[in-house]
């Protein structure tokens, strides 16, 4: 039986657009594992059978350029055999899911398999950037901040209070100090911002201090 990629019906999906593009310089060690994986990938499909059992596995549909999102309207899934030695490799029907949303950090050619080393954790959610918020314990809601979190910022000048941003997710949280009464813990917060309201957190770090809201479960 002789199996391509075309033949196989495409996973249902929304396409999303194409986010940041970002890329690494790749070493000949990664390029040479890459090439003998593909090679195997398509000397199986060549010589797969009704014999053996089979996995559905990850395939390109359309070249996927570096930084696009990890999306099921972008592949195709095709049968494999699972005694494959390089599977452990692909992205398969099992593990799509967990791969949804990652991006591509290598360029993926058309019916080309999807190698879980070509994609990276993003950022953040929903294509959002991250930036660091060092603030004092004190003005971080007492440190009562965990990652899942919402917060308001609000920047203080010249004794003029006045809000930068709203409703941003806290995506991470460190303590550089444990503190003690009497004295200061500055606290990292990391958060899940767009262009506009980085360079508004920026501008303030710089021109004043800061206010961190927890606004978790709070009123519009």
């Amino acid at each position: 039986m002789t199996t391509s990629a075309s033949s196989t019906l495409r996973e249902a999906g929304t396409s999303q657009p194409r986010r940041r593009r970002f890329g690494r310089r790749l070493s000949a060690k990664h390029v040479l594992i890459a090439v003998v994986v593909i090679l195997a990938f398509v000397l199986n499909l060549l010589v797969l059978s009704d014999r053996g059992s089979t996995i559905l596995v990850a395939v390109a549909s359309e070249p996927i350029p570096v930084g696009s999102t990890f999306d099921r309207a972008d592949i195709e899934l095709v049968p494999l055999s699972e005694g494959f030695q390089g599977l452990g490799a692909l992205v398969t029907e099992v593990n799509l899911s967990a791969h949804e949303g990652f991006v591509f950090t290598r360029p993926i050619s058309a019916d080309a398999p999807v190698l879980i080393d070509a994609l990276g954790a993003p950022a953040a959610p929903n294509g959002l950037r991250t930036m660091s918020l060092p603030v004092p314990l004190e003005h971080a809601a007492g440190g009562e901040v965990a990652i899942g979190d919402t917060v308001d910022v609000i920047s203080v000048v010249a004794s003029q209070a006045a809000y930068v941003a709203r409703d941003l997710e806290v995506v991470g949280v460190s303590d550089s100090g444990s503190g003690s009464i009497g004295s200061v813990s500055q606290f990292h917060i990391l958060l899940a911002v767009d262009e506009s309201e980085a360079l508004a957190l920026a501008e303030a770090l710089d021109s004043g201090s800061l206010e961190v809201i927890k606004t978790t479960g709070a009123g519009g």
